[in-house]
């Protein structure tokens, strides 16, 4: 069972309780409503990276259709690497900074650090870029071999 499945089962799980609680109790929970945002982001972006690991992202494949053989190839790594840079310059590096400066600001509500909220950034851009770099010997097979895998 991967962690988006148990995070998509919470959300669902405190969604419920949020309208039970709202609806039939008349005491809407707060903790549930700042817990689920927050998982509401990770699982968005965990999900995100793995599609990136898995080649199923959201690409404009209009352009990438255009060539054949190594020049789709070319497009490909291309695309790649401004994947990876993203990753290492946005993700990674921003994550960084963005987990250090509001380590110091705590939820109003749960009362953890924001820092803990925004370390998904970093831990994902180094799951993107682990991906990234595994796909390095396959695009290595292809140029040598010729074909698209």
């Amino acid at each position: 069972m991967s962690i988006t499945t148990v995070f998509t089962t919470v959300l669902v799980a405190g969604a419920i309780w949020q309208v039970v609680s709202r609806y039939f109790f008349n005491a809407p929970s707060t903790v549930t409503g700042e817990l689920l945002r927050f998982l509401l982001v990770w699982t968005a972006i965990l999900g995100a990276t793995y599609a990136f690991g898995s080649n199923q992202h959201l690409a404009i494949t209009f352009l990438k259709n255009k060539f054949k053989g190594k020049s789709r190839l070319g497009v490909r790594i291309v695309n790649d690497v401004f994947i990876f840079a993203f990753a290492i310059l946005i993700m990674i590096k921003g994550g960084m900074e963005v987990v250090s400066i509001t380590m110091t600001q705590t939820t109003p509500i749960l009362n953890i650090p924001m820092g803990v909220v925004y370390s998904i950034l970093p831990i994902c851009g180094v799951l993107v870029v682990i991906y990234k770099l595994l796909l390095v010997k396959e695009y290595q097979e292809e140029l040598s071999t010729g074909k698209e895998g």
